[in-house]
This record gives structure tokens, C-alpha cells and sequence, in this order.
């Protein structure tokens, strides 16, 4: 089952990318959109939103979180 995640604090191309190549080092495959801000991990990715916030942390003010009524 994939997962997604909603993520906050992208706004532009150069965002997706940081958040694109940091997500997928932590998960091959992941997919990263701009619009909707989402991140979607692929199947079999046992990630939560804690560790993919830590990868995140240094990139910038980016943070996932579980989409709203999920």
C-alpha cells in the first residue's frame, strides 16, 4: 500500500527538487509533487512522517504530515 503525505513550506521548483532528492534517498520511487503539495511513497516503503521530517530538517522548513482524513 502506498502512503502520502501532505507537505508544507514547498513553493517553488527549486523546493520540489530538494525535497524529491532527499525523499528518494531515503525511498526509491518516491514521487514528490508541487500541486498538491504531496509526497507519495512507493509500496513496501516502511517510512513515517518522523523520518522523513528528519531527512527533511536540514533541507529547509519543509515537514510532512498524514493527509486530513486519513
Amino acid at each position: 500500500m502506498t502512503r502520502v503525505f501532505e507537505v508544507s513550506g514547498m513553493h517553488c521548483g527549486g523546493c520540489l527538487s530538494r525535497v524529491q532528492q532527499a525523499a528518494t534517498r531515503l525511498a526509491p520511487g518516491t514521487t514528490v509533487t508541487l500541486d498538491p503539495p504531496r509526497l507519495t511513497l512507493p509500496e513496501g516503503a516502511a517510512l513515517d512522517a518522523a523520518a522523513i521530517n528528519a531527512a527533511l530538517a536540514p533541507l529547509g522548513d519543509y515537514r510532512v504530515k498524514a493527509p486530513s482524513g486519513a
